[in-house]
């Protein structure tokens, strides 16, 4: 499987035992007046937000300890032309946490129960890091509603995996000192292009997750049939990941082309979180792939 979220993080992770961050003043929640809750099938309540009018709904999907206000920007670009759709998927942010076995498939069905509520039909997931994989489970299970799926520094080397007892000792020092490992790691994995407040936010944001859902979660990354899930997710498969770097993971295109219909453009001088720290720059790639799938699917 790809080492998406965790690969990036775990040279970082020994000497990671940081402190809570204070809440940032400089990144406040986008402004959500039409915030709603659904049910997944398994009786977890799931919190969404949505904008805009258009035809084509931009279904957002966070990252691993994220929510669904890491997607403020995009939000902000895209309400004008499309519906944008975003949640906190279980376990997060402001979305129920009773739910007895985590998985990421579970994650994909929060993804369908929103899309469902929404009575959506035609739909763009973009993935962020776990986003990723949940995104093309979510289409698997949405045939026919799925126009694509845009992954956002995630699904970088379908065939990726991880060394032996690598991802074991990272659930160990979550479930031995779960914030001071979180606010460690993803510090390390914000990178230098993000502002102090960029930094405590992505922070502060992540220890609200729930411990017991994200120690599980990653226990069942490894679980996961990525080259699969590329064949079953039956769409385009495009990414925006950062270039190859320090912190951030090389994308192998023309691996994941044996797969499925796959594409990507990468980032210069950025970090994991694209979407923060150039939002401009990762909008206008984003409008580009988004743009495409749309007009392609309207001449089919």
């Amino acid at each position: 499987m790809s080492g998406w979220v965790v690969t990036t993080a775990l040279a970082l992770l020994l000497a990671a035992c940081g402190q809570q961050a204070e809440e940032p003043t400089g990144m406040d929640r986008a402004a959500d007046p039409q915030v709603a809750e659904t049910e997944s099938p398994d009786g977890v309540k799931i919190r969404y937000e949505e904008r805009g009018n258009g035809r084509t709904a931009l279904v957002l999907v966070h990252c691993w300890a994220c929510n669904r206000s890491f997607w403020k920007s995009q939000f902000d670009a895209f309400q004008d032309q499309y519906r944008v759709v975003a949640m906190d998927l279980g376990g997060h942010g402001e979305s129920g946490s009773n739910r007895r076995l985590w998985r990421i498939a579970a994650l994909a069905e929060d993804v369908k129960a929103v899309a469902d509520q929404l009575q959506l039909d035609r739909i763009i997931l973009v993935g962020h890091s776990m986003g990723g994989p949940v995104s093309l489970e979510a289409a698997r299970l949405m045939p026919g509603r799925v126009l694509g799926v845009v992954a956002v520094d995630t699904l970088h080397d379908a065939d990726f995996e991880y060394p032996p007892g690598q991802l074991e000792q990272m659930v160990t020092a979550f479930e031995t000192d779960f914030h001071g490992t979180m606010s460690g790691v993803f510090q390390g994995m914000s990178g230098q292009y993000l502002t102090p407040d960029l930094k405590d936010f992505i922070v502060t944001e992540s220890l609200n997750t729930r411990p017991d859902a994200a120690v599980a979660l990653l226990r069942n990354f490894d679980q996961l049939d990525l080259p699969e899930m590329f064949r079953q997710a039956g769409v385009p498969i495009r990414a925006i990941n950062a270039a190859p770097g320090p912190s951030t993971l090389p994308t192998d295109i023309e691996g994941n082309r044996q797969l499925a219909d796959f594409d990507a453009v990468l980032m210069e001088q950025v970090g994991h979180f694209l979407q923060l720290e150039q939002p401009e720059a990762f909008n206008q790639l984003l409008r580009g792939y988004v743009d495409a799938l749309n007009q392609s699917a309207a001449q089919d």
